[in-house]
């Protein structure tokens, strides 16, 4: 039987393979029964699982089985020659061939770490069915960031045991020459125990070996991180020891190895169970300049199930670019080596962090690193920025390197992470929602003893000292309402879940001093309502006056696009899960933001003039406290907005377009007669009439007609306070982010240079 692999030529290096496979073949029956039997009994760390009793009783009754070997470059067979034939994976599987009728697939890449594989873990492990398998990252996790091999390790374990078909797994310990750097396997075994899975300390094994004159180092390893072919006869001896112990091992009678097993509660948290990986075609940036497609490609990685091609590099001093990605965490997977330069990557607003692919010791030959970025993000969609760095090497034309972006904890609904916790009703400095020294921005209800927030993008805000914070709110309509809290420019998420009254306080302490936080609506008002109730702080805290008001205020009407509405899905559109819709982050939010002006949004999803997803239209709520008919009619507000700006049509075109119809003929009236209902609510406001950020206005040029007439109506009457505007960004399904800020971009550019004076008009 030949072993499964995906590379034909592998990197070879020394080799003095001490012991060959038909003495390994002999162990079958010889070692055992004997006195030798006392090598296995160390290897093992614990007790041996049942499910690998399993394994090898159905294999020995003659029924196939399949075996992945997954690791780095020791599983590959690296330094041992011929690297297919003497690596300890090779050797195993011919023992096993000789024992049984099994399929080995050798899963090991060079240069990877569990970080690596729980993203290839699907096409490259899980994908196969295996029967057991045999994990090997005791000396690459050892180079992975702690935290991060932690939870990358364990969920390796728990996806392998909670599988449709559910793996027996076999830790192997192994370290470098001397049984050093054992901080990883520590933590690796510390983790076989917990899931109770068989644990080999291949690294104590060996020492004990040589501290009692049976091997030596030196003849084990040519060099300190790899065995030679010794070492890997050796380390094959180990596992073919530990799965002839479970071949003579009693099972359990009511162990099955047909249904995952209950697994118990994770050490290091789940992030690394939900991993998404971006690269080739789906590594595209919305921004970049000086980098382009190219790069070397991990070559067994490449020839792996499911392949690998080139992502991005750059030999310009100032190359940037910019990706869309989701998740917890954030990492670059990108080459090391002599001939690289260094890169510098932060998410969202982050710090900056250096990927180093300028490694001075990796001489003639590639490596590869996962790089963490950011972590302990909210959960959802993020910005990677990531820029050459300015070091020695400016103007040398050499490449700087990027093969994927990795991310964990991209997480299903169900399972996302809350930076708020709910929590019992606490003592403390309490300001109720009535409080002036709370700002409300946008469209807001006072409501006895709260205040309604219903249009997504309304904020609270406030100013207060105090090492503590907790929001009182109520869900009063809808399935879910989720929020932003801004502390000090830090942003966490809060998610109302069920209806009434609901205090979530934040879980970690702030510093003493003065403190500025901001409450948002990201949800829309169409899919859930909430009452603000008050907020506290410490006992001995104190609310302050509120924050000054923006100099500008923008108005914005529209549809599921101004909304925000799947701005943040992983995917196609869904609106089945709301936390990832957020009108915060929707191109209008984005556009005051950045002109420094307060933002009210008045938007519902699959809403328009003449025609709608659901049952209402536009001139039936465009005044209301909330997008009901029954809602009251909102006040008019004491400042006026400097602008206003619609953008709706798109669903006038694309209902009736769903159904085979044509857009309503006198569309154009009912938009001209929209607009005059705003003109007379803000006589004088600047009015901009907007379309775009999905495809109608390409599909039906009346709608874009349509604006121009209203605008030129508008102006022969006298009224020269009227712009349109087309967006050029534009998404065939509902805009993500991305396309949301180049919207932004796109109309904080046409606001400055054709709308707003240079400065703001003064206040009364």
């Amino acid at each position: 039987m030949a072993a499964e692999r995906w590379t034909d030529k592998l990197p070879v290096g020394k080799s003095g393979c001490a012991l060959g496979v038909d003495g390994l073949m002999g162990w079958k029956t010889g070692w055992v029964a004997g006195a030798a039997v006392w090598a296995a009994s160390s290897a093992i760390a614990g007790g041996i699982d049942p499910r690998l009793t399993d394994v090898m009783r159905r294999l020995d009754q003659g029924q196939a089985q399949t075996v992945v070997a997954v690791g780095g470059s020791i599983t590959t067979g690296y330094a041992a020659q011929p690297v297919h034939e003497k690596g300890w994976a090779a050797l195993t599987a011919r023992w096993l061939a000789q024992r049984g009728p099994v399929r080995f697939v050798n899963a090991g890449i060079s240069g990877t770490d569990s970080a690596a594989a729980v993203q290839r873990l699907q096409p490259h492990v899980l994908d196969a069915k295996p029967d057991l398998v045999i994990i090997e990252f005791g000396v690459n996790d050892q180079w992975l960031d702690p935290r991060v091999r932690a939870s990358s390790y364990e969920a390796l374990i728990r996806r392998l045991l909670g599988a449709p078909k559910p793996a027996a797994v076999v830790v192997l310990g192994l370290t470098q020459q001397g049984n050093q750097g054992r901080e990883a396997v520590d933590l690796q075994l510390q983790l076989a125990a917990h899931y109770g899975v068989t644990a080999l300390d291949v690294g104590h094994w060996l020492e004990r070996r040589v501290s009692a004159g049976h091997d030596r180092w030196e003849a084990l390893y040519d060099e300190p991180v790899h065995p030679n072919g010794t070492g890997h006869a050796r380390i094959a001896q180990a596992v073919i020891e530990a799965l002839q112990g479970a071949a003579a091992a009693d099972p359990l009678p009511t162990q099955s190895s047909t249904s995952a097993p209950q697994l118990p509660e994770p050490l290091h948290g789940r992030a690394h169970e939900f991993v998404r990986s971006w690269s080739g075609e789906a590594l595209t940036p919305w921004r970049q300049q000086g980098f382009e497609r190219g790069g070397e490609v991990h070559p067994e990685w490449a020839a792996a199930p499911g392949g690998q091609v080139s992502g991005w590099q750059s030999r310009s001093d100032a190359g940037h670019a910019a990706f869309l990605v989701w998740g917890e965490e954030v990492a670059v997977f990108h080459a090391e080596s002599e001939h690289y330069r260094n890169l510098e990557a932060w998410v969202d607003d982050g710090p900056v962090v250096t990927l180093h692919g300028h490694v001075p010791q990796r001489q003639g030959y590639l490596g590869w690193h996962y790089s963490v970025v950011a972590r302990g993000l909210e959960p959802g969609a993020h910005w990677l920025h990531v820029r050459v760095k300015a070091d020695e090497w400016q103007g040398s034309g050499r490449p700087a390197s990027l093969l994927a972006v990795m991310a964990a904890g991209v997480f299903p609904p169900h399972l996302h992470r809350q930076h708020f916790h709910q929590a019992a009703p606490s003592d403390g400095a309490w300001v109720p929602a009535d409080d002036p020294r709370l700002q409300t921005v946008g469209r807001t209800q006072p409501l006895s003893g709260g205040r309604l927030l219903a249009w997504s993008g309304t904020a609270v805000r406030a100013r207060f000292r105090g090492t503590s914070l907790a929001l009182q709110l109520a869900l009063t309509r809808g399935a879910a309402s989720h929020f932003t809290v801004v502390i000090d420019d830090k942003r966490y998420p809060l998610s109302l879940l069920r209806p009434g009254v609901t205090e979530w306080q934040l879980n970690e302490a702030l510093e003493p001093g003065e403190h500025t936080v901001q409450l948002i609506k990201r949800t829309e008002g169409l899919m859930g309502e909430a009452v603000l109730l008050g907020l506290r702080t410490s006992t001995d805290g104190q609310w302050l006056a509120p924050p000054p008001e923006r100099p500008r205020r923008l108005v914005f009407y529209g549809d599921s696009i101004t909304a925000g509405a799947c701005n943040g899905d992983l995917g196609d559109d869904q609106y089945e899960d709301l936390s990832s819709h957020d009108g915060s982050r929707a191109y209008g939010a984005l556009t005051a933001e950045r002109l420094g002006a307060d933002y009210e949004g008045i938007a519902v999803s699959g809403i328009g003039l003449t025609a709608s997803w659901n049952d209402l239209l536009m001139p039936q709520v465009w005044n209301r406290t909330a997008p009901r008919r029954d809602a009251p009619e909102a006040p008019k507000e004491r400042r006026a907005p400097d602008v206003v700006l619609v953008n709706l049509g798109q669903n006038d075109h694309g209902f009736p377009a769903s159904q085979g119809r044509a857009m309503a003929a006198d569309f154009a009236a009912h938009y001209l007669a929209f607009v005059r209902l705003l003109r007379a609510r803000d006589p004088q406001a600047r009015l901009v009439l907007l379309i775009g950020g999905m495809a109608a206005w390409r599909e039906e040029p009346r709608l874009w007609e349509a604006l121009r007439q209203a605008a030129d109506q508008l102006a022969r009457e006298g009224d020269t306070r009227v712009w349109t505007y087309r967006f050029e960004a534009t998404a065939s399904a509902h805009p993500r982010i991305d396309v949301h800020a180049q919207m932004a971009e796109e109309l904080v550019h046409f606001l400055t240079t054709q709308v707003l004076p240079a400065t703001p008009p003064p206040r009364p």
